[in-house]
């Protein structure tokens, strides 16, 4: 049975019963930090490695707004496992697992108390229908609701990838009709810590200011002076074949089978019930089959070589004129290829740029 902590319970309640009041989760946040009540990282290191101890933010509360868990029932299937595929046109690239929230009707719910309750189930349900209200008003919404309106994809090439010199944060990127921005404000962080009082109100960085300095500095990489540097890095980068370790497993395969048969093999030749024996010994041929053809259909992967990556450069000619002019989705793609890293420092207005490259193909131009 779960616990109460005497110290986050009241914390909790104390969210719940803002909400209720009509004070906002982002007003709710920054009263907790004014008052320095101390996050759930803060609270609890241990279980929070992975997270700053910077405040609470806005994702905090509503987090614990949506979880039914302060109610004292016991809550089975909120999240569920989703494999995607890394590349749809390629089913031989892999998948990646991510984290979806069930449907409501695949949430399941003990039917008696499991612990202690911390919130009412009544205030819990209010709260969740203020949220559903709360989320189905506004422009964004509205717009969802509209089916006959398709929004303009607005690619930002260096999300992610943008970090604040001064609290060290990731900027979000801020697209606007004129121009993409990407920006860190100050209101999200702790307040009264050194960071807030020096940290500037909203930092601001227009993306076309960093583009084309950012392209010039990679074409240069390119450039005969350093043509040879980079082509080496590339090289070097380059993945390893995983055909290799694909053969090896089925290898293993095929000698455990192997093994398998001849043990088997000589119960039989010591007497041993046939009957027993013959079943165990055709699985052990038929994993041995399957092993075999599996390394069959094995086909290495065509590594590239420093003169496969030099004519690849000199079918691309002018980089800089090539990356100007790439589709912003393949510019994206190639940013994270490269392992961008920006650190922008606002107060010389200066971006600190740098690459650990990771080979992949990429499309600019048309090509690889």
């Amino acid at each position: 049975m779960l616990a109460i902590d005497e110290v986050a319970a009241p914390v909790v309640q104390r969210i719940f019963g803002l909400y209720l009041e009509g004070l906002g989760i982002k007003a709710i946040a920054a009263v907790l930090n004014f008052e320095h009540v101390p996050c759930p990282s803060a609270h609890t290191p241990s279980q929070n490695r992975h997270r700053k101890m910077d405040g609470w933010q806005h994702g905090t509360v509503r987090a614990i707004l949506d979880n039914p868990r302060y109610t004292g029932y016991a809550i089975y299937g909120r999240w569920q496992k989703v494999e995607e595929l890394l590349d749809p046109d390629d089913v031989a690239a892999g998948h990646v697992v991510r984290f979806r929230r069930s449907a409501q009707a695949k949430i399941v719910r003990s039917r008696e108390p499991a612990h202690p309750a911390i919130v009412s189930v009544e205030d819990f349900t209010r709260v969740q229908l203020v949220l559903r209200s709360r989320r189905g008003s506004g422009p964004t919404n509205f717009s969802k609701r509209e089916r006959n309106r398709v929004a303009e994809k607005r690619v930002c090439v260096f999300r992610s990838t943008i970090r604040c010199s001064q609290c060290g944060r990731k900027m979000e990127a801020a697209p606007r009709s004129h121009a993409i921005f990407y920006r860190c404000a100050a209101r999200t962080l702790l307040p009264e810590t050194r960071i807030a009082l020096e940290h500037p109100p909203t930092v601001y960085v227009r993306e076309e200011h960093l583009a084309r300095p950012i392209n010039k500095w990679i074409a240069q990489l390119f450039s005969p002076a350093h043509l040879q540097t980079t082509v080496d890095a590339l090289v070097g980068a380059e993945e390893e074949d995983e055909s290799e370790q694909q053969i090896a497993v089925a290898r293993r395969r095929i000698a455990e089978a192997e093994a398998t048969m001849r043990r088997l093999q000589r119960a039989l030749e010591a007497g041993w019930d046939p009957d027993g024996l013959t079943s165990q010994y055709n699985t052990a041929a038929l994993d041995k089959r399957a092993a075999e053809a599996a390394m069959a259909a094995i086909k290495p992967a065509q590594r590239l070589t420093a003169d496969d990556v030099r004519q690849m450069i000199a079918e691309l000619g002018d980089m800089a004129r090539v990356l100007d002019s790439a589709d912003r989705m393949d510019l994206a793609e190639l940013y994270k290829a490269l392992g961008l890293a920006i650190v922008y420092d606002n107060d010389q207005k200066r971006a600190d740029v740098s690459i650990s490259p990771c080979v992949v193909k990429v499309g600019v131009r048309g090509g690889t």
